[in-house]
């Protein structure tokens, strides 16, 4: 069987010897891991381990190319959902197994193997169908915003929120929407836009400014009164008082009334578009059209005048005594170890760090945070001590929740007092602290041996939609009050009693880990994969219970923008 040789070119050395490897069942356990992370990031690479076994299984069973092409593994790629593992995993060995099941070990289970049982691994009664994949709704999303308000009782949008078939407000201010076909409209409020599709949206209102890259050609912008449709590249609209005037600032425009033949508009070009008449031209530069990049350089300097207000709301919250762990993941700040900043200092209590790396955080150019988009990547501490009650609070951006658990600050053994802080694929945020690891859990099924604990869940908080925003996420485990908090942008979204039979008031941490959880002090080197895959870019864990005007407080202090 003839094989083309630039089928597979886009493979690097490694990968190829990756998927030999794997092939031939002599892939070593560190290269399979690292070939699903590869597996996740790069499409193509899926693509072509899906031609290997696919040749490879026609040659160990003498198909014809006719039959192997009918087999269903051999079907467009399936999606990498989560499935629930249903026995401990056996490691790879001899080739026997691999021909049969390997589109069922890859395409279905490779994103997620944990390597592990349902009774550590995933929620009780989880199960994705095969055929299901995680979707979003959206034509655009909210770019950058410049001194935006919006309408009384209208949405208030933040950066990165998807937008669909919906209007977009605006009371006041300048707004980006970036379509998803390419073209970017930058917004001048008041303003009224109806979105319709990745390629049509309906000016009611305001004035805008439409960039159309080439891939993009074609988009169509409605007035009251004409349909504009972009030919490249630049062009705006303004919508006021029941007047319209279009300009050309780059390339040309198509302009269609309802009955009239169609006409084009060149670059330097501008017209009134009165619904009484026909349409007029006028002088181009009399309406101040916004300018996206003109608001950038202002924006630039209220970003530097936020950051010296986190800077001064850092500096005063490293003096609270409350504070067991600070860290701000600041860029010059991150070496081997980072500094925990609550005073007094205690070098002791200084984070390790293990595989994640520095990125931008919430203010670029001026402020690091740390991803943590590697299996291995965490960061490391030891905690001594006993303690009433916590708080823990983050910034974080998620990029996606492709874990059953989504770690954010676990303690290693998990044993009698200790806390684990994360978040479910559901987008759900987790609060537990062992109640009793002697103890079995009368709940625990088909023989497994889960230590006695409760879980308190908030609503779901994240979805794919959200993916890239930064977003203020706390939780309070508080025995004194005997109730357990979630917070999300200084708001609480849930609250749940604690029951006398789960009660627990003397409380530890021991050695922990933010971002990942990997029992390191284990013999057995698996470990579930529980990485958080997105940014974190400041982290605080409290030795009291913070209350809701507290939590507000530190939300508002800490974000960007502040006015």
């Amino acid at each position: 069987m003839n094989m083309e040789p630039t089928q597979f070119k886009h493979l690097s050395a490694e990968e190829q010897d990756w998927l030999d490897a794997y092939l031939n069942g002599t892939i070593e356990r560190e290269a399979f891991e690292a070939l699903q992370e590869r597996m996740l990031e790069r499409p193509a690479l899926r693509a072509i381990m899906r031609r290997y076994l696919a040749l490879d299984h026609h040659l160990q069973n003498d198909l014809t190319a006719a039959n192997a092409t009918t087999e269903p593994w051999l079907a467009a790629e399936a999606p990498l959902n989560v499935v629930k593992p249903k026995r401990q995993q056996r490691w790879l060995s001899g080739w026997a197994p691999m021909a049969a099941a390997a589109a069922l070990a890859f395409f279905f289970g490779l994103a997620i193997m944990h390597w592990g049982t349902p009774a550590t691994q995933g929620p009780e009664g989880f199960e994705t169908a095969a055929g299901e994949q995680p979707s979003a709704r959206g034509f655009a999303v909210v770019g950058r915003l410049f001194d935006a308000t919006w309408p009384d009782q209208g949405t208030q949008h933040r950066e990165g929120d998807t937008l669909e078939a919906e209007v977009f407000r605006l009371a006041a201010g300048t707004a980006e929407i970036q379509f998803f076909c390419g073209a970017t409209m930058t917004v001048e409020g008041p303003a009224e836009i109806a979105l319709k599709s990745a390629w049509e949206a309906s000016c009611n209102e305001g004035a805008v400014r439409v960039r159309v890259p080439p891939a993009a050609r074609g988009f169509k912008l409605h007035a009251p009164s004409t349909e504009i449709v972009d030919l490249g590249t630049e062009f705006g609209l303004s919508v006021r008082g029941g007047k319209e005037q279009v300009e050309v600032f780059d390339g040309k425009i198509a302009l269609q009334r309802d009955g009239d033949d169609r006409s084009i508009l060149n670059k330097g070009g501008a017209l009134g578009l009165n619904a009484s008449g026909a349409p007029i031209p006028t002088a181009a530069g009399a309406v101040a059209f916004p300018d996206a990049d003109r608001n950038g350089s202002r924006a630039a300097v209220q970003r530097a005048t936020d950051f010296e207000h986190w800077t001064t709301h850092r500096d005063a919250l490293a003096q609270d005594p409350r504070l067991l762990l600070y860290y701000t993941f600041e860029r010059d700040k991150i070496g081997g170890l980072i500094p925990n900043l609550a005073t007094p200092r205690n070098p002791e209590l200084d984070g390790a760090v293990v595989l994640a790396e520095p990125v931008d955080g919430r203010w670029q150019g001026l402020k690091s945070a740390l991803e943590f988009r590697r299996p291995g990547s965490r960061v490391r501490v030891n905690v001594p001590g006993e303690f009433a009650a916590f708080t823990f609070a983050a910034w974080v951006r998620i990029d996606s929740l492709d874990r059953w658990y989504n770690a954010l600050f676990m303690a290693d053994s998990y044993e009698t007092g200790e806390p684990h802080w994360q978040i479910q694929n559901d987008g759900k945020m987790i609060l537990s602290v062992m109640v009793d690891d002697a103890r079995p859990d009368p709940k625990a099924k088909d023989g497994a041996t889960m230590r006695f604990q409760h879980l308190y869940y908030s609503p779901p908080m994240w979805d794919q939609s959200m993916s890239g925003q930064w977003m203020h996420v706390a939780s309070v485990f508080d025995p004194v009050n005997a109730q357990v908090s979630h917070y999300v942008n200084g708001k609480r979204i849930s609250r749940e009693k604690i029951l006398p039979k789960f009660m627990i008031k003397t409380l530890r941490i021991g050695n922990a880990e933010a971002g990942n959880w990997g029992q390191p002090f284990r013999e057995d080197p698996t470990f579930a994969i529980r990485n958080l895959n997105g940014r974190m870019d400041e982290l605080a864990v409290f030795k009291v219970a913070l209350g809701d005007d507290e939590i507000a407080r530190l939300f508002e202090q800490s974000r960007a923008q502040q006015r």
